[in-house]
């Protein structure tokens, strides 16, 4: 895999993030610190100006540290790690279609006696939900709303919470598989099974036309509101039990609260 040297090493001289600089050429804080970098954007509201840095100088700090057959070792095992997690998330899309076919079937079968049985107290609510996740899901929402808040900067702060005492069946529930109890159709990687992007609206069980009031607080004080994104990230450790939920929220207008509904 030599080869993934020219691509990485090339390129034009493009600004590059903290982030990036970190993850893609292999450098911590203390090598940033001694290359030269300028800021990008910020301002009131918006958070501080992101730090960026120049392709060539990084290129060139990371060989300077590891060597070119340092650099290429990284690259191989990166590339490795990226092609186990791909099949990991094929074999994922691959039960998660079995199963899909199963749940069709069960149901095409069972069409006639569930026109004719009589609801039980823990029949289905809503989008496959038994009443308990539909609690927990609200639970979850008034959680989220509860850690907003802001940066010194005056931007939204980012917001995270843990629910422990999770069990496979709710994580599976939660992300809209409820009969993957053995979460076959998530891909887990080290210790934790990870959904990134997940629709906020579906973990939090809201719909109808205004679910944008559900997802928003008021800061009376600030004399603003903020909402939930649109996307969150879901974090299961099954070792454990303990489940992770973190998002980001965006200023949406003033600190009314007539918009808000819980």
């Amino acid at each position: 895999m030599s080869d993934l040297y020219n691509p990485w090493a090339d390129g034009d001289n493009y600004p590059v993030s903290t982030k990036d600089a970190k993850s893609q050429y292999f450098l911590t804080p203390s090598d940033l610190a001694m290359l030269p970098c300028q800021r990008i954007g910020g301002g009131i509201g918006l958070g501080p100006p992101m730090k960026c840095y120049r392709h060539n100088d990084l290129v060139e700090a990371s060989l300077s540290k590891l060597g070119r057959d340092g650099v290429v070792k990284k690259l191989q095992a990166r590339k490795k790690r990226e092609m186990n997690k791909r099949r990991k998330e094929e074999q994922a899309e691959e039960a998660r279609k079995k199963m899909k076919t199963l749940t069709n079937t069960a149901a095409n079968n069972n069409d006639t006696a569930v026109a004719t049985a009589k609801p039980s107290s823990s029949a289905v609510v809503s989008s496959g939900d038994n009443e308990e996740i539909v609690k927990l899901r609200s639970s979850l929402l008034k959680v989220a709303k509860k850690k907003l808040g802001f940066e010194q900067s005056g931007a939204p702060k980012r917001w995270r919470f843990e629910v422990p005492g999770t069990s496979k069946r709710t994580f599976a529930s939660l992300m809209g598989q409820p009969n993957d109890t053995e979460l076959t159709t998530f891909v887990k990687n080290g210790a934790y099974y990870t959904v990134q992007g997940f629709d906020t609206n579906e973990l939090f069980g809201l719909n109808g036309s205004n679910y944008d009031c559900q997802l928003t607080k008021a800061f009376k004080r600030q004399g603003v509101s903020q909402m939930i994104g649109e996307c969150v990230t879901v974090r299961y450790k099954p070792s454990t039990m303990e489940l992770s939920v973190s998002g980001y929220a965006e200023i949406v207008g003033g600190g009314s609260n007539e918009c808000v509904i819980m």
